[in-house]
């Protein structure tokens, strides 16, 4: 159902017209503790720098110039500290207790793979998939460029070798090869430079697939001796510097998103330690923001100043209604003696 709502928004302002149609990866982690709070587990918060208990959602959505639409998400079950609070579901085959299933079976890079198809079997025609650095793996990379998709990605410090003139180097190694060639960005603070090299796809040791992609090294033009350097892979070749920084950008959107959700529209704010719940919950998020969202686009009004107005509306109902019980609650006293 949300994903058919996303569609019918996505049509509706003529959102497949755009040049850009990025599908944007991420996850957020839910704060949650307590023995009869289900699916939570211990998650690396890297805004804190420590673990946490609770809920990790993953995300994927359509990012563009005119807006984001939330698509899919899927809640991560990690293998620390794992509170199942006794899960049970009268129908096997449902939706919650599939997804239920998935959590807690497949990894986030797993996940994201299998959320990729149904999303392209709608008939989206997404042109890029835009992720941070957690999703930076050949196996991802490999995903994408099998449905005809363009991946950016920033990519980790870590030991993919990548090919420049027969030769093999890890990400950290180039960059000491390009440091020196870095020019500096008309109006802006950064330096940036780019190579074309080949990347092995390839998870087996005596198997080689090749591909050519394009790594954009970013750093600001003053350090003050911090290694602030950061690299992002691009599997089309012809984009330039700008444009890849361009649509990585629109990866923000779903940070405006997770704020929405996680301060404004109740997300995994149940009081109730039932999976099912939880699962309601994310995608009733989704579909509250793209209710507001329509609304901004048909007024023209912004995003923040209608979802006010609505909260308003709804606070002076409850309001109304606690009121009402009030009024009854002294009418029946008052006739009562």
């Amino acid at each position: 159902m949300r994903l058919e709502v996303a569609h019918q928004l996505i049509r509706q302002y003529n959102l497949l017209n755009e040049k850009t149609l990025a599908l944007v990866v991420d996850d957020t982690i839910k704060h949650r503790r307590g023995r009869k709070v289900a699916a939570t587990s211990s998650h690396f918060d890297h805004t804190l720098g420590k673990n946490v208990m609770g809920q990790q959602v993953l995300e994927a959505g359509l990012a563009t110039q005119k807006g984001y639409a939330p698509l899919d998400s899927e809640i991560y079950v990690s293998k620390k500290k794992v509170l199942d609070a006794k899960v049970s579901f009268k129908d096997k085959r449902s939706a919650v207790a599939r997804d239920y299933e998935v959590a807690k079976k497949d990894n986030k890079n797993e996940m994201f793979r299998q959320m990729l198809k149904p999303i392209i079997r709608k008939g989206i025609p997404l042109t890029h998939v835009v992720a941070d650095s957690w999703f930076g793996n050949k196996e991802n990379i490999k995903s994408v460029l099998n449905a005809e998709l363009t991946a950016i990605f920033r990519m980790k410090r870590g030991n993919i070798k990548f090919r420049i003139n027969e030769k093999d180097y890890c990400i950290v190694e180039i960059y000491a090869l390009v440091r020196r060639k870095m020019k500096k960005v008309k109006n802006s603070k950064y330096r940036n430079c780019t190579l074309n090299v080949q990347l092995n796809l390839s998870t087996q040791l005596r198997k080689e697939e090749w591909v050519n992609v394009k790594l954009l090294f970013s750093a600001p033009s003053n350090q003050n001796g911090k290694d602030q350097w950061a690299v992002f892979l691009s599997t089309d070749t012809q984009l330039s510097a700008t444009e890849i920084l361009e649509i990585y950008a629109l990866r923000w959107g779903i940070e405006v998103y997770f704020k929405e959700i996680k301060q404004h529209l109740g997300f995994l704010k149940e009081q109730s330690g039932d999976y099912a719940v939880y699962y309601a919950s994310i995608h009733l998020c989704a579909i509250r923001y793209m209710l507001i969202a329509d609304r901004m686009m048909t007024s023209g009004t912004a995003f923040g100043k209608i979802r006010n107005q609505i909260t308003g509306q709804l606070e002076m109902l409850t309001f109304a209604r606690l009121l009402w019980e009030l009024f009854k609650a002294l009418i029946h006293g008052a006739l009562h003696s």
